[in-house]
């Protein structure tokens, strides 16, 4: 089994557990980064456990999603057990369910070691993540045919987070907000498998083709931001 998180503390805490238990092997307990350039590893791995989330991040707070997509990617049969402060973050369950996690489990929230150890020894035995997209608000206007992690992957590669993430004083910065610029961002989310039109209540705009860059900012928040904490805030990814 692997574990994976990025803070060195709560990494060496659940190594330490895990690797106490008899018939367990823990090959590697790293961060994700670290855990995003293995490929062909995964094939050796039976359990992965994954922490979710890492507020210092500057752009997708949620770095654990990444990993989960890769060992979906790369490895075969491996059961996925998320460990997350952000339990109770609905944007980021719905986008480890869409990634392809098995488990989701709050970490500060009563799951003790004793738990931990029977998910992964026994995972037939308790309840898997299900799609929880009918909690997420309307006005977000993610369906079932909404490919999530893929939006959120396009509006990080074109660096999107600050003008996303502006007040409404500056949501003119850097451009206009009906300027050419303003509507690529808007088409990055928009199509059959983006997000769906919506007014501010939530129902369908019919009248729009693409959705308004206030939905796309809510969408934003959403699902790449964590519920604010007293953790600092790095100006990079993850540094």
């Amino acid at each position: 089994m692997v574990v994976v998180d990025n803070d060195p503390v709560m990494r060496a805490g659940t190594a330490a557990i895990l690797a106490d238990v008899d018939n367990l092997e823990l090959l590697a307990a790293m961060d994700h980064d670290s855990a995003l350039e293995w490929t062909e590893q995964w094939f050796g791995v039976d359990v992965a456990v994954v922490d979710a989330s890492d507020q210092r991040r500057a752009r997708d707070q949620f770095p654990g999603v990444a990993v989960v997509r890769s060992i979906r990617k790369h490895g075969r049969g491996v059961t996925v057990v998320v460990l997350t402060g952000q339990y109770l973050h609905p944007g980021l369950r719905h986008r480890m369910w869409d990634a392809g996690a098995d488990f989701f489990y709050p970490r500060d929230e009563g799951m003790t070691a004793d738990e931990l150890i029977s998910v992964v020894l026994r995972p037939s035995a308790h309840r898997r993540l299900a799609s929880v997209v009918g909690s997420l608000p309307n006005e977000l206007g993610v369906t079932r045919a909404t490919r999530v992690n893929e939006l959120v992957d396009r509006l990080v590669g074109a660096r999107l987070d600050t003008a996303l993430e502006a007040t409404s004083r500056k949501k003119s910065d850097p451009h206009g907000e009906r300027s050419r610029w303003w509507n690529h961002v808007r088409q990055l989310v928009g199509g059959p498998d983006g997000l769906s039109p919506t007014k501010a209540g939530g129902e369908r705009a019919i009248h729009l083709d693409l959705p308004s860059i206030v939905q796309v900012r809510k969408f934003w928040a959403a699902m790449a931001r964590a519920e604010p904490s007293n953790e600092p805030r790095a100006t990079e990814d993850g540094q």
